[in-house]
């Protein structure tokens, strides 16, 4: 298994070593194993899930806390993914599913909520604009005929 530094880790992710280590202290993201002397050593999927930290924060605009949340879900969901081909009982990989479902709902909604705010921050935006382009219109008009 592939063993990287902090430094190889934060230039792969467009994160600086600090704010890695913030996410580790806070939490958002587990501690990575450490070498006899001490230096964190990350695996290939510790690199993907800061990957995912920094999709959700950047392009989703998530707040820490909501980071946390929407993190939370993603590895329930993924400890739930992982420990439903060890049960044997139809009923327990049924309840399960379901359960893997409801988090997936959990985590689409939180996305919904977002797009919803984006959306209508967007529709603010373009009414000011429209209004702003209106106004230009108005004043060209009458800079127009104030020269003639």
């Amino acid at each position: 298994m592939d063993e990287y530094k902090i430094d190889d880790v934060a230039r792969e992710c467009g994160l600086t070593k600090r704010t890695i280590r913030y996410y580790e202290e806070i939490g958002v993201f587990p501690t990575p194993e450490r070498s006899e002397g001490g230096t964190r050593l990350y695996t290939r999927e510790d690199i993907e899930y800061l990957k995912k930290i920094v999709n959700a924060k950047e392009i989703l605009g998530f707040s820490l806390q909501e980071l946390v949340s929407y993190l939370s879900v993603s590895d329930a969901y993924k400890l739930h993914h992982q420990t439903y081909h060890d049960m044997t009982s139809r009923a327990h990989r049924r309840q399960q599913l379901t359960h893997m479902s409801e988090m997936l709902e959990e985590q689409l909604q939180m996305l919904r909520t977002k797009v919803e705010k984006m959306r209508l921050m967007q529709q603010e935006l373009e009414q000011t604009q429209a209004r702003l382009d209106d106004f230009i219109r108005k004043f060209d008009e009458e800079t127009d005929s104030q020269e003639s």
